[in-house]
């Protein structure tokens, strides 16, 4: 009898236990309203550790677990400029949703030190990059991103992505030196301060 009690209170906890979770959801999308699948989704706080997810067919995304608070949401994908919202969850359960309109880069991109760079090329070693990552060939992956700023300099933003991958290798000093360039390159770079912030937390 005891044990069949413990059983309901256990199925009538859970769902309340799921429920008790903040959890926003969003969808990556391009300027013509396109899904875009594969979208690195981060979410920053500055009293929790960043979380990452990744978009899928549908473009669509998901956290599950984020704790009350205000939070960066930081959307990246190859061949795309960065995006990045701010949203506070009040509640538990489902908050309002965070979505994203990423523009691609192209060729008719702003005078600048990009200005005479091939965009569909870049493109494509940018999606090669981030394919190794996915795969999980971090050392490939770090390779090819370094091989992108050695020819393209004024890409800073690579450096982001560089320390996320040697923070997933474990390797803090490597990816605070990342973090560091980024910061120096733009001093008002939200992310690279953060991530600084948390290693230096950890």
């Amino acid at each position: 009898m005891l044990r069949a009690l413990a059983c309901v209170a256990f199925a009538l906890l859970v769902p309340a236990a799921v429920s008790a979770q903040g959890r926003v959801t969003g969808v990556v999308k391009d300027s013509e309203g396109r899904a875009i699948k594969g979208a690195t989704v981060v979410a920053e706080s500055p009293n929790y550790s960043a979380t990452t997810v990744t978009s899928d067919a549908k473009g669509r995304y998901s956290f599950l677990g984020l704790r009350p608070g205000t939070w960066t949401f930081t959307a990246n994908a190859p061949g795309f400029r960065q995006s990045r919202r701010t949203a506070v969850t009040k509640t538990l359960g489902v908050n309002p949703a965070v979505d994203f309109v990423l523009d691609a880069i192209t060729a008719m991109s702003p005078a600048g030190p990009l200005a005479s760079l091939d965009a569909r090329v870049l493109q494509q070693q940018l999606a090669a990059a981030a394919a190794l990552e996915q795969a999980g060939k971090f050392d490939e992956a770090i390779a090819s991103y370094r091989d992108i700023l050695a020819r393209v300099p004024a890409l800073t933003s690579v450096h982001l992505q560089l320390g996320v991958l040697f923070e997933r290798k474990g390797d803090a000093p490597a990816a605070i030196a990342e973090y560091q360039a980024a910061l120096k390159a733009d001093p008002a770079n939200a992310k690279a301060r953060a991530a600084l912030e948390r290693l230096a937390r950890d």
